[in-house]
């Protein structure tokens, strides 16, 4: 079973897609921040197949950016960020598979995520 993992501060929006991504099957870990789930994939020893980061409610992105680029070496990291984020240019070049823009359509993007953790 894929194992995804699922980041952002908006425990709502978090939950929405983590209840979506398990209904079609996958196995899903979601934490608020990258710093939290660090933590508990060191304690498990775990590496998910894909890592969905929703940065637009991050208390300190930047710190985000870093530990998230950090783990982008070895899997594949999607990024989600507001277009009021001055983040634009932090992300670029970073080794980020994705950069999605807030408003995020969340069928459509497990759909996307489906796709990507099933090749």
């Amino acid at each position: 079973m894929a194992q995804v993992l699922v980041l952002g501060k908006d425990w709502q929006t978090r939950a929405l897609l983590r209840a979506q991504l398990i209904e079609e099957g996958l196995d899903v870990e979601a934490h608020e921040s990258a710093q939290e789930a660090s933590l508990d994939l060191a304690a498990k020893e775990l590496l998910p197949e894909l890592v969905v980061a929703d940065l637009a409610s991050s208390d300190d992105p930047t710190a985000e950016v870093e530990l998230l680029a950090a783990w982008a070496r070895h899997v594949p990291v999607w990024v989600i960020a507001s277009h009021t984020l001055i983040l634009n240019n932090t992300l670029k070049g970073r080794g980020f598979q994705m950069i999605l823009f807030r408003p995020v359509d969340v069928g459509e993007l497990v759909e996307q995520i489906k796709q990507r953790v099933e090749k």
